[in-house]
Order: C-alpha cells, then sequence, then structure tokens
C-alpha cells in the first residue's frame, strides 16, 4: 500500500489522485461539501487496498461493559444485550478509544495539520480530520498462541469488561459474515494489529499500519481488529451521536459462546442467560482456579 505522505500530499506525491486534486480545487474555491465526498472517496479507496479476509473462519472475543446508555430516558439503550440478541457486532469510534494515539491516522493528521505552512494544507488536513469520524473499528482479540485461552487473560477482564463485573463474547467471524458488508457505500476490512517497540511521524506509514500499529506495550491484547467505512455521514444528526456513543452495530456475526465475569451481578447474569436462553450459544461463568489462585478457569453453565 501506499505512504500516507503519498496519498495526501498533493506536491511531491508521483501519483496523485483525482480524488485528492478535486478536493483541494475545492477547498480553495471554499466550497467545502464537495472536498468532503471526493476525500470520502479517496479513503474509501484507499481502503479497498486492504486485502480481502479470504481464511477459514474463526473464533475472536470481545471483552465488554454491560453497559446503559441514556439510563432512566425514552432512549434507553443496552448495546451488549442488543447485539447478543440480535447476532451484532458493536464498532466504537476510534477518538473514544483509551489509547489517545490510537490510531495513528488521526494522530498523523493532526501532526501534518500543525505543522503546515500554507492555508491550502491548513484546510485540507482540518477536513481530513472530519473525513476519519466516519471510521468505525471494532477490537476483537485472538487466542494466544501460547496459553490459547485469551478468553481467561486477567488483563484484558479488568480492563476491558468493567473489572471482572461484564462479560466476553466469542463470535465465529467467517468470510461471508465480513463479505456482507462490502458494497460501493460501506467497507469493512480485518486485520491484525502490529506491536511496535517504536514508530516515528517521519517513518514510512501506510494505510493500514496507520489503523493497526499500536505499541508493545498492548501486546497482552492479541488483537484483531475489523475496520469499518462509510461515506455517508455514519450518524445525521448530534442527537443521534449523542445517544448511541457514536457506536454502531452490524448484523450477521455469529455469537458461539459468552464467558460471564468473575464479578457480574445478578442482575446481569440473569439478563444474559435470558438473552441467550433457546439459543445454541454455549454460557460460562469464569472464576479463579482452585489449583493456583493467580489464574482464571472457565465452568460451563
Amino acid at each position: 500500500m501506499r505512504n500516507l505522505n503519498d496519498i495526501f500530499n498533493i506536491d511531491t506525491s508521483n501519483n496523485v489522485s483525482s480524488q485528492l486534486e478535486i478536493a483541494v480545487e475545492s477547498l480553495m474555491d471554499g466550497d467545502s461539501e464537495p472536498a468532503y465526498e471526493h476525500l470520502t472517496n479517496l479513503l474509501y479507496d484507499e481502503l479497498s487496498e486492504i486485502p480481502i479476509y479470504e481464511g477459514p473462519s474463526m473464533n475472536l472475543y470481545r471483552f465488554a461493559r454491560l453497559v446503559v446508555l441514556n439510563k432512566g430516558t425514552v432512549n434507553e439503550c443496552k448495546p451488549i444485550s442488543n447485539d447478543i440478541k440480535n447476532n451484532c457486532l458493536t464498532f466504537g469510534n476510534p477518538k473514544n478509544f483509551n489509547d489517545p494515539m490510537d490510531p495513528i491516522l488521526r494522530e498523523w493528521l493532526n501532526f501534518r495539520k500543525k505543522r503546515s505552512h500554507n492555508t491550502r494544507d491548513k484546510k485540507l488536513f482540518k477536513l481530513l480530520t472530519n473525513c476519519i469520524n466516519n471510521l468505525r473499528i471494532s477490537c476483537l482479540s485472538k487466542k494466544d498462541p501460547k496459553s490459547n485461552d485469551v478468553f481467561l487473560n486477567p488483563l484484558m477482564w479488568s480492563h476491558y469488561a468493567d473489572s471482572h463485573k461484564g462479560i466476553c463474547i466469542q463470535y465465529e467471524i467467517t468470510k461471508d459474515s465480513l463479505e456482507a458488508h462490502n458494497n460501493d457505500e460501506h467497507i469493512l476490512r480485518i486485520g491484525s494489529v502490529k506491536y511496535r517497540n517504536s514508530k516515528t511521524m517521519s517513518d514510512y506509514i501506510t494505510l493500514d499500519n496507520a489503523l493497526l500499529a499500536k505499541g508493545e506495550c498492548w501486546n497482552y491484547e492479541q488483537e484483531e481488529r475489523l475496520i469499518y467505512y462509510c461515506k455517508n455521514n455514519i450518524k445525521t444528526t448530534r442527537q443521534e451521536n449523542k445517544q448511541n456513543n457514536g457506536y454502531i452495530s452490524l448484523r450477521g456475526f455469529k455469537i458461539t459462546a459468552i464467558f460471564l465475569g468473575y464479578r457480574i451481578s445478578a442482575d446481569d447474569k440473569r439478563e444474559v442467560i435470558e438473552a441467550v436462553k433457546e439459543r445454541n450459544i454455549d454460557l460460562y461463568q469464569v472464576g479463579f482456579d482452585e489449583n493456583d489462585i493467580t489464574k482464571l478457569k472457565a465452568t460451563k453453565l
């Protein structure tokens, strides 16, 4: 894939996209709407260069808090319960990630905007930053090659499942479940996160690098990342975006097992059991291993 500098630099790139050229011309004419459209098309085209997954089905794991959005209002929503009931997978806005440098793409665009010395480039990188608001990412974990049981990783439960009060969902990810969300307006790709000891803004960074690279300290996550991009605004109103915290859910992702956290409340446990009732979903309770209290074990219910 191309270097970010080649994709977004109209002066030095040897192969400037027509989408970028038209976007810059529109910006200089003071017309940001067509510029935005052409930049989203450019991002869509570049993301399309990430290879489509052609491998076998695989089990991936999502650690989650059992949150209630807009509690006590007419817009009250339980996204995780809804996902379980409807075989959905939730994608979040990366600007809400717990790592402020993730993804690198956002920080790279901000860096270029700050370092720009002319009005044209400042406008360009500001608008590009707005364009990636159409990006959503779902962070899943694969089985640890050493222990083969990421769903028993205490760090993952502590950091992403509400200090063991949440759940871990096992999804069966297939080529078909991914391909179903690819068309002329939407694109969905999957890739393994690459953990790096160092990375600088001047390095050769491709678009997939900018979405899949993290610091070595995050290696324990063993992350597989689903990247979703929509040419059109994902949410049309600020109120809608506020109501769901920028999350979207995509259907067609089979859930095969759920692991209940060691500290899950009785009410949450009942709700999950009700959600999987009469469905072919295995249910496990996670607790401490009596033979080694430094480790967790899962008991089938």
